[in-house]
């Protein structure tokens, strides 16, 4: 028995063990915490070469020995200055990419839970993973092969490289932004006949530094991260959460646990805003970050009230719908993948001290749709651009069905190397405290960029005579107002700090 025993108490802990290799990818030990920088210099000169450390992944068993990655096979090269680690650093990769990093001196040891191997003293090959997010590489260096000034201040031979997954790493400081769209005259009207949405444009200084989705999330990723979420047999009153939740199920019946991603997968098209929240939370706590939304049930205290007239009585009721009711508190409409509980509201608060993901709020969306563009009205120009120009940004479809859309990243990104702002699904946006729009009712969110579940000639009525892609530009807000509305969505965090928004006395454009 105490055999057994000993035997369990040993596999359990090679499962939980960091194993090393040499630069010929050969077992040469494991160890369960952390290796010290003093024993990794050791390892390194009695096997004459980089001791590459693989971090333990959980389910996976470690290799006695690794595979070569072919130099052929690789798709990115980074070469890194050892001047600029002092820094933090951030390389932005596709998944699984096949990524070769060299830096400009000879190497103790990398550290890495990713599939990897060391190419020669100075370079490593790795493959990022399949799902959008953050990873860091540790590299350790020789003391006498570091820069005087960095030996100097912080005497450390250790530096992480941070790898941003499908995201783009955007650092702002003092930058001039353009917010908002147009003023329109009093009383004009949409293409819908309401009122227009009012959101003067408005310049502001911003510093700050954000990782941004550089695609909306995809079907992959959503079904990947939400697996237990979603049931195979969904069974739902309403017709069309029935069938959004079909089409989930038959995703997860003819997919399979921890298959791997395509960096161009289709985009998510049919996730509601308490959906796309519950990502956020997950997907922070995949990467062991704090998570930014709170979510508990709503209490009938926080929605509004009127009066009705029943026969000769006035009587009080309470108006259940989404509401913001004040800077990171909202009232929204939940819906699970397997419950059908229709008129059920959460209450979902913002954590300040969270490091997490988030869905951008609408002044941030707008900051990123223009991508440093103050001048036009879209990305493509205004109203009298082509439709073959547009279509170099935007996918507008050509009668397909709702719920439904196309790859990610296919045509031209913007500015700021984020592609399919516009035309591929509408994306889910909160309002932080200001809601601007008269239409929208002090809603919580609406949805941004326009989708392409009408036709390029779509005319909903005959008054309306322009195609529908020319409806879409940077001002282009779909109202969400039952706050169940479908659409797409991607995420973004703040990176050690909060960013900070000062308006410009100038008024107008620079």
């Amino acid at each position: 028995m105490k055999c057994v025993l000993l035997l369990i108490t040993m596999c359990f802990a090679l499962a939980n063990a960091q194993f090393y290799y040499d630069k010929h990818g050969e077992s040469r030990g494991a160890y369960k915490d952390s290796l010290e920088y003093s024993k990794l210099v050791e390892l390194a000169k009695r096997f004459r070469g980089p001791i590459l450390v693989k971090k333990p992944v959980d389910g996976v068993k470690p290799r006695k020995n690794l595979e070569k990655i072919p130099e052929n096979k690789i798709q990115r090269t980074f070469n890194v200055s050892r001047n600029t680690l002092n820094k933090e650093k951030w390389l932005e990769v596709e998944k699984n990419e096949i990524v070769k990093i060299c830096v400009d001196a000879p190497v103790v040891a990398w550290e890495t839970s990713l599939k990897s191997s060391i190419l020669n003293d100075s370079c490593l090959a790795f493959q990022a993973p399949m799902l959008v997010g953050v990873e860091t590489l540790n590299v350790h260096f020789y003391k006498e092969y570091m820069p005087y000034y960095i030996n100097f201040y912080n005497d450390i031979y250790s530096y992480n490289i941070n790898l941003a997954i499908g995201m783009k790493h955007l650092d702002f400081h003092n930058e001039s932004i353009l917010l908002g769209f147009n003023k329109y005259p009093p009383g004009e009207l949409d293409n819908e006949g309401e009122p227009r949405n009012e959101d003067p444009e408005r310049l502001v200084l911003l510093s700050g530094t954000y990782l941004v989705d550089k695609y909306p999330i995809t079907n992959c990723e959503f079904l990947q991260l939400m697996w237990n979420n979603i049931t195979t047999s969904p069974s739902f009153t309403d017709s069309d959460r029935q069938e959004i939740a079909q089409k989930w199920a038959y995703r997860k019946k003819h997919g399979s646990r921890n298959n791997v991603c395509a960096a161009h997968d289709s985009a998510a098209s049919s996730i509601i805003l308490s959906q796309a929240i519950e990502y956020a939370n997950a997907r922070s706590i995949r990467e062991g970050l704090k998570p930014y939304y709170i979510i508990s049930e709503a209490s009938s205290d926080l929605f509004g009230e009127r009066m009705s007239r029943v026969g000769d009585k006035w009587i009080r009721t309470i108006v259940r719908a989404p509401r913001l009711l004040s800077k990171g508190r909202y009232v929204i409409a939940y819906y699970d993948f397997s419950l059908d509980e229709y008129g059920r509201y959460v209450l979902v608060s913002v954590d300040t001290l969270s490091d997490g993901y988030r869905l951008p709020y609408y002044d941030e969306w707008m900051m990123f749709a223009r991508g440093g563009d103050k001048m036009k009205k879209a990305p493509w120009g205004d109203t009298t651009a082509t439709l073959e120009e547009a279509s170099k940004y935007a996918k507008f479809a050509t009668g397909a069905k709702a719920y439904t859309a196309e790859p990610v990243g296919e045509l031209q990104p913007n500015g700021y190397g984020l592609y399919d702002i516009f035309g591929l699904v509408s994306e889910h946006v909160l309002f932080e405290e200001r809601n601007p729009f008269k239409i929208l009712e002090g809603r919580p969110s609406c949805l941004k960029g326009g989708n392409n579940h009408a036709r390029k000639d779509h005319i909903w009525y005959k008054a309306y005579r322009n195609p529908y892609w020319k409806w879409i530009n940077y001002g282009y807000t779909y109202p969400n107002y039952v706050g169940s509305a479908v659409g797409g969505f991607r995420l973004i965090r703040n990176i050690g700090n909060n960013a900070k928004w000062t308006k410009i006395k100038t008024v107008g454009k620079e």
